[in-house]
């Protein structure tokens, strides 16, 4: 066998190159931060509803904090376009007080040759009937080996109007004086704005749409329904502009404080991200 004078590569350096590869693949054709689960849309957009506003809401926007009273626990996986090696995994927690609610989120994007952990503390606060707002501020790293570890402080904040009952709409930012880290401070976190609106039609059906910009990317828009079929059973469909990301979800609640819901997104370049979560509510009075 020939071997021209290169000396063989281990497995775990092949897999560290391909997957590195595959990341900027996924930068040219997705354009989106690789933290950033493919359901991010799904997770967040019940921030816009004031009957379906549920743990995962301060992914969205922390306001959304503001109008929970009910303690809460959340869990959320997804394996990227099936691959495990682009696993993302969230953990949510709301803890209401007095005055507001407090959000502690967790995620982790990766495997052992390269990943990203964010780690974030929230708080939102609600203002009188028609007004909540809220904040957070984040701790991310970025580790791969061989190269070291770069961190990072950032921090976001939104605000949310209930015009009508049935009816909110918001404003989000993510990262807005665009924190640098890394050995030479040459990295950034992308800034991330969102403007969207949210229509409780009735009991059923909730409508939901936002606008979202990131740094130098062009705007996307991103149109989702959820819909009770009854008690204990919905159902949520969405589309992305961004690469006409579709993505779909159904739930069950199990009792008054357990509820699990199976996801799925389709890329039409990369193709599916199945992903599941499961949330718990510690008051049985929870929506």
């Amino acid at each position: 066998m020939l071997s021209f004078g290169i000396k063989p590569m281990k497995l775990k350096q092949i897999n560290c190159l391909f997957f590195l590869l595959f990341v900027i693949s996924v930068s040219v054709l997705q354009a989106q931060e690789y933290k950033t689960p493919v359901g991010a849309p799904y997770l967040g957009l019940g921030a816009y509803s004031q009957q379906v506003n549920d743990v995962f809401a301060q992914h969205h926007n922390q306001a959304a904090l503001g109008i929970q009273k009910s303690a809460a626990i959340g869990v959320f996986g997804e394996r990227r376009f099936m691959l495990e090696d682009l696993s993302n995994y969230s953990l949510a927690i709301v803890i209401p007080t007095g005055s507001g609610s407090f959000g502690v989120q967790g995620s982790r994007f990766g495997f052992s040759g390269f990943n990203e952990t964010e780690l974030g503390l929230g708080y939102g606060l609600s203002l009188g009937k028609k007004l909540s707002v809220g904040g957070r501020i984040n701790y991310f790293s970025r580790q791969v080996p061989g190269y070291g570890n770069a961190s990072v402080v950032n921090g976001e904040a939104g605000l949310l109007l209930y015009l009508t009952p049935k009816l909110t709409a918001g404003i989000h930012t993510y990262n807005p004086v665009a924190a640098k880290f890394g050995p030479d401070k040459d990295e950034k976190l992308s800034s991330i704005y969102r403007v969207g609106i949210g229509y409780d039609i009735s009991k059923v059906v909730f409508l939901a749409a936002e606008m979202q910009k990131k740094e130098d990317e062009p705007v996307s828009i991103i149109s989702a329904i959820h819909y009770q079929f009854e008690k204990r059973f919905f159902a949520k469909l969405g589309i992305s502009s961004e690469a006409a990301n579709i993505f779909a979800a159904a739930g069950l609640l199990l009792n008054d404080q357990f509820r699990l819901d199976v996801f799925a997104s389709h890329h039409r370049q990369l193709g599916f991200s199945p992903g599941i979560s499961i949330q718990y509510s510690f008051s049985k009075k929870n929506k």
